[in-house]
């Protein structure tokens, strides 16, 4: 309980601080989406996911499952062209890092960060929506 109320917080937390983030691309005349998709901040090591925005969804009942079958998928379109849902987060915690090298033109500070977001995902053992919230949170999201 502890540790989704921890969760739950740094979430908010990243949120409110992202809510600012479009005045401060402004000020610094760059575009809202390169702000909206470049995670450049002290928190994450500079990171910066070029055009892609490296999060991960948990939903029940998807297309061809269950009502009570929960998988994985990245949000992005991008991300996510070609790769099937998976009950297995680690599956798409991978694609999500691979495709940052592979379409997204991600610096290598993002690279980084998505392979120590990977890691924790992998140590939590979980397979629900606290994985995929500590892997984006992981990743600035």
């Amino acid at each position: 309980m502890y540790t989704k109320t921890l969760l739950l917080i740094l979430f908010s937390a990243f949120s409110a601080s992202a809510s600012t983030l479009p005045v401060f691309a402004r000020a610094k005349n760059t575009t809202i989406a390169a702000a909206a998709n470049s995670t450049s901040s002290a928190a994450t090591g500079g990171a910066d996911f070029g055009t892609c925005t490296p999060t991960m969804d948990f939903q029940f009942g998807r297309a061809g499952r269950k009502a009570t079958e929960g998988t994985f998928l990245p949000t992005d379109a991008v991300v996510a062209q070609g790769q099937q849902d998976a009950l297995n987060p680690n599956i798409i915690t991978n694609r999500i890092c691979d495709q940052l090298t592979n379409v997204c033109a991600a610096n290598q500070a993002a690279k980084d960060l998505c392979t120590a977001a990977k890691a924790t995902v992998a140590g939590l053992g979980t397979k629900d929506a606290t994985t995929a919230t500590a892997f984006n949170s992981a990743l600035g999201f």
